[in-house]
């Protein structure tokens, strides 16, 4: 029986979270066909425990030491995946690998373009509580200045990710998944992942729904006012990011919110030249180092931008649209706090509301 074990490192923001729950969901049927998944609930915190990172509230320390040891007693294969595990500095990439080195050991990362991932990136740090502009953010990424921008590119850069996490592997134990352009299905992305961990998409059936929608200009305004509101209100802050992400994932547009096509978040067109010149180190180093690619290299270049359209600019979304989804997201989030708290206990989301509507 095989004892390979296969590492998914990430990246962030390349719909690693459907992976991870679609292999939970799984976990008895991919047994059955010799495909383990050691731990699932716990892997995010021995991740955070390896990287050296806070995972919210939670004590994480011995987490990575349990995981291995339960992933080492596994008869067949293994698979352990969590995307923080990209931004692992050298020292903890090694010790990862150090740790498997008796079995049959894979590394999995998953790349996309920057045309996608830098937008993806700001919006990430906004439902973590940020009210930052989007130029400010592209200032920093450009720049590779401040921790932001350091923590995306140690994660992101894929060539500095492969190095840290390659040392003594052959290369055709390196399983690099390019994301397909465009919008690409879920189950396009579950064949991917199961090309790279060598998984028959039918020993994992049950699907666990949709990727979440990517933040559009106004729901980025909306939200980038609700921080900026939160940050005069005193509030748990990992309360307040449960909160965002639920009603986030089950958000819906009231009359004159916004959306569509045109209040899509895109890379700045003036960007679109430094961001070729990194893709295009990164596509020599991939098809010079061996390692297995799947999917197209190609979809790795981002796309150009119509010549013929106004780019839309995420800093000055439309104010009325705005104000309406912030409200809609308020109201949900107040719903769900309350749904928390004794009756008659005012929340920090009500609060802010307050706030809010007094500075319409």
């Amino acid at each position: 029986m095989s004892r390979a074990v296969y590492l998914h490192v990430g990246a962030p923001r390349t719909g690693s979270s459907y992976l991870h729950r679609r292999l939970a969901a799984n976990r008895e049927s991919l047994a059955a066909h010799g495909v383990q998944v050691p731990v699932p609930e716990g892997q995010a915190a021995a991740a955070f425990d390896l990287v050296g990172r806070r995972y919210g509230s939670v004590d994480v320390s011995g987490q990575w030491d349990q995981l291995v040891k339960a992933t080492n007693r596994v008869d067949g294969t293994a698979v352990i995946s969590y995307d923080v595990l990209a931004g692992a500095r050298s020292a903890e990439a090694q010790r990862a690998l150090d740790a498997f080195r008796k079995r049959d050991l894979h590394v999995v990362y998953v790349v996309r373009d920057l045309a996608r991932q830098l937008p993806a990136e700001w919006q990430e740090s906004l439902k973590r509580g940020r009210s930052w502009t989007y130029a400010r953010f592209l200032d920093r990424m450009v720049e590779r200045r401040g921790g932001a921008a350091r923590q995306f590119w140690r994660s992101q850069d894929i060539s500095d990710v492969l190095r840290r996490w390659t040392s003594g592997l052959e290369p055709d134990h390196v399983h690099v998944i390019v994301a397909p352009a465009g919008e690409p299905t879920r189950e396009q992305r579950w064949d991917l992942y199961c090309a790279a961990l060598g998984i028959d998409p039918a020993w994992a059936p049950v699907d666990v729904g949709e990727v979440p929608a990517p933040l559009s200009i106004t729901e980025a305004g909306a939200l980038r006012a609700v921080n900026q509101r939160l940050q005069q209100v005193e509030h748990d802050a990992m309360t307040r990011r449960q909160l965002i992400r639920t009603a986030l994932d089950n958000r819906h547009r009231s009359p004159g919110a916004g959306g569509g096509p045109d209040d899509r978040i895109t890379l700045r067109p003036d960007l679109i030249a430094w961001a070729a010149g990194i893709t295009e180190e990164w596509v020599d180093w991939l098809t010079g180092s061996g390692v297995q690619v799947v999917g197209r290299v190609e979809d790795l270049w981002s796309p150009l931008p119509d010549p013929d359209t106004t780019w839309a600019d995420p800093d000055e979304p439309d104010p009325a649209a705005v104000a309406t989804t912030a409200l809609d997201l308020l109201a949900t989030m107040t719903v769900q706090a309350a749904r928390r708290l004794p009756p008659g206990q005012p929340t920090a989301f009500a609060r802010a509301a307050r706030l809010l509507r007094g500075a319409g």
